[in-house]
């Protein structure tokens, strides 16, 4: 008899800690990026050796989406929505956090507070259902004022860039949450323990959060990386001249907040790096930095 192929992969997500705080990574699934218009400043033979040297693959970059949900005693914190169950805009490879929640035993219900890092449509998009109601309808919403005048602009939707569409869309995922949305100004503790940090340029108020607990610190760092290999050896490089609010901006960030969690011994989440995102930063003796994934393990 010949044995039918499962076709399926094991559920997404994944836990850790961070002193008394239990951290579960939520796998929402993964853009397949082409390099069209990536790294624009990037020297392309320098790209092509990190690509072999690496064994990368050479003509997209898989990016996962990275959601997680802290469990802080007292309350349970999303960090960032996924892309939701309703846009291909990306791609169709998302909109699987919700199922992954419920693989994880994580109701979205009980979700307290959403933190966005940004309200770019990866992010976003996920806070609604496909029929309009709120994915966590008992949370209430924090986002830095800067990020909120950005993508809750009206007058972005008379451009004819991305910004209308994704304007549009972010305006809609936000509508179940009227009188719900939290601003805070970036640098402030935006919850005990749990402290902002800029990570401005890729959206001008994209903000990074660092939880702490006994003495222990993890930094999560929504977009201010998107490659766990291109970004830490070439921080100077750009994301993407369209989709960077502030390309050279994004790129001092990301050395800035590279240097804070080497110097400061803080675990590093990157929402685009390989599932669950999770790996600590290490500054070599060149200036640039090595990204170290942490091993998956069954144990906690």
């Amino acid at each position: 008899m010949v044995a039918a192929l499962q076709n399926q992969q094991n559920a997404g997500w994944y836990r850790f800690r961070i002193g008394d705080l239990e951290c579960t990574s939520v796998w929402d699934g993964y853009i397949h990026h082409s390099y069209d218009g990536l790294f624009p400043n990037a020297d392309p033979e320098e790209m092509a050796r990190l690509k072999a040297e690496y064994r990368l693959p050479i003509d997209y970059i898989p990016m996962d989406l990275n959601p997680v949900v802290v469990n802080m005693g007292d309350r349970l914190v999303l960090i960032d929505a996924g892309m939701g169950q309703y846009s291909d805009m990306f791609g169709d490879k998302m909109g699987r956090l919700l199922e992954n929640m419920a693989a994880a035993g994580l109701d979205p219900a009980d979700i307290d507070v959403v933190l966005m890092t940004h309200l770019h449509p990866d992010h976003s998009f996920g806070l609604r259902r496909p029929d309009m109601s709120a994915a966590f309808p008992n949370a209430e919403i924090h986002v830095s004022r800067q990020d909120w005048e950005e993508w809750t602009d009206a007058e972005n939707l008379t451009r004819s860039d991305h910004k209308k569409a994704w304007t549009e869309g972010t305006l809609e995922a936000l509508k179940p949450y009227e009188g719900k949305v939290k601003t805070f100004e970036i640098g402030v503790e935006v919850l005990p323990g749990v402290t902002s940090v800029s990570a401005a340029g890729h959206s001008s108020g994209q903000s990074a959060f660092v939880f702490e607990s006994k003495g222990e610190k993890v930094m999560f760092t929504g977009d201010l990386a998107h490659h766990q290999v291109y970004d830490p050896i070439h921080p100077e490089w750009y994301f993407h001249m369209d989709f960077d609010s502030d390309p050279a901006l994004g790129a001092q960030a990301k050395r800035d907040v590279f240097e804070k969690v080497c110097a400061e011994g803080i675990r590093y989440h990157g929402y685009h790096f390989p599932f669950p995102g999770l790996g600590d930063l290490t500054k070599e003796a060149d200036g640039t930095f090595r990204f170290h994934l942490e091993p998956v393990t069954p144990r906690l």
